[in-house]
């Protein structure tokens, strides 16, 4: 059984067979196959509509394929969606954290169910991000940007095994996406990354793999 203090192990890798899924009896994404060795960076490109969010639900574990097979590895266990979800991390522009708690209560909210890597990960990238005189403001009173980057510095301080990130530099400015980036390549292969973007290139850097997808 693999549990939360697996986390130090180095990413998580992925295996789909033939995935693919519907809305509406209706073909989202043609049928992908693909193998992510652990630590690897993924791009996943296409434009609106095209499935690149609903193929991130699936590679997260969230959402369930019409049809395929989808495998998940951590180190020499295989993981089941249950499991997965204490081990991966994903952020879009859609998601959100609880409106009532503060930065600084996410922090620990989080930290119960995956323990940080080590105990200054969260604050040190929150730092980073230019939020550390925000801590004690709720999330909800963030503007969407200051919002985005709480997300992002929760998900990739994590060092989850598996990260998934939809058009991660949404609602970031100029400063933002400098300091996504510089965050984003202190992490490359020490997780298994997965970026869905509309081929905007502050997004990504250097995949080992592009899936483009076409609507």
């Amino acid at each position: 059984m693999v549990t939360a203090s697996d986390s130090a192990l180095p990413g998580i890798s992925v295996e789909l067979q033939g995935v693919s899924h519907t809305f509406k009896s209706r073909p989202v994404f043609n049928p992908v196959s693909m193998h992510l060795p652990a630590g690897s960076e993924c791009l996943i490109c296409g434009t609106n509509g095209s499935g690149k969010s609903t193929l991130g639900r699936i590679l997260a574990g969230e959402l369930t394929p019409a049809e395929g097979d989808l495998h998940w590895s951590h180190g020499k266990q295989t993981l089941e969606a249950d499991a997965l979800c204490k081990l991966s991390q994903r952020v879009s522009p859609i998601t959100a954290l609880h409106p009532q708690l503060t930065i600084a209560e996410l922090v620990a909210f989080q930290g119960q169910f995956l323990p940080w890597p080590s105990p200054t990960a969260a604050q040190e990238l929150l730092n980073g991000a230019g939020l550390t005189k925000h801590m004690n403001k709720t999330y909800r009173d963030l503007s969407s940007g200051m919002q985005q980057r709480v997300k992002l510095s929760l998900a990739l301080a994590s060092q989850a095994g598996l990260i998934v990130l939809d058009e991660p530099c949404a609602n970031l400015d100029a400063s933002g996406v400098a300091w996504y980036r510089k965050a984003l390549q202190e992490i490359r292969g020490l997780v298994t990354l997965v970026v869905c973007s509309n081929d905007r290139e502050e997004d990504f850097i250097n995949p080992d793999f592009t899936l483009k997808l076409t609507s």
